[in-house]
């Protein structure tokens, strides 16, 4: 028999995009073979240029690494979480809000079930979002009066929402 509720998010199951990784792994062979044909053609790229090159995409490389890590840290601590509470209810209080905070789109869906509120919060790069890697949106379904079941852990402002569950059929 199957659960009664479908998994909406689950924070523990978030998977990785691979291309972005294959493609940093790959960078350095790719520097090294263009700057390689180029002195093979004759051409002499300007120290400066080679420079700004090799800088740009060491640190592009970096801040693809941290973002992995940062994700892969996030997925780790939902796996792990021991302070866990699963509260049951209908939805109340619903609120979502996209704004541009710089170069982020932040995403905030707001609600409360039994008398305790949460929050969903997605940051993107609004422009060139291929660049780093980043979890999928989820659009959570706030219909009023749905019922939920919320996995969450910690208290108070340190809350972090682990899963969503929405019944299958209406009770």
């Amino acid at each position: 028999m199957g659960s009664d509720y479908a998994t909406v998010l689950d924070a523990g199951a978030a998977t990785l995009p691979i291309l972005l990784l294959v493609l940093v792994l790959l960078v350095p062979a790719i520097l090294i073979a263009v700057f390689f044909l180029a002195k093979a053609r004759g051409l002499h790229p300007s120290i400066a240029v080679t420079v700004i090159v090799s800088a740009l995409c060491v640190t592009w490389m970096g801040l693809v690494v941290i973002q992995y890590w940062t994700l892969w840290d996030a997925r780790q601590a939902a796996r792990a979480a021991t302070n866990v509470s699963v509260e049951m209810g209908k939805l109340k209080l619903r609120a979502s809000r996209q704004e541009p905070n710089g170069i982020f789109l932040d995403t905030r869906q707001r609600f409360a079930v039994a008398g305790i509120e949460f929050e969903y919060h997605h940051r993107a790069l609004r422009f060139l979002p291929f660049l780093v890697p980043q979890t999928e949106l989820v659009v959570l379904p706030l219909f009023q009066g749905a019922p939920l079941r919320i996995t969450y852990g910690n208290e108070g402002v340190q809350r972090r929402l682990l899963k969503f569950e929405i019944a299958k059929k209406a009770r």
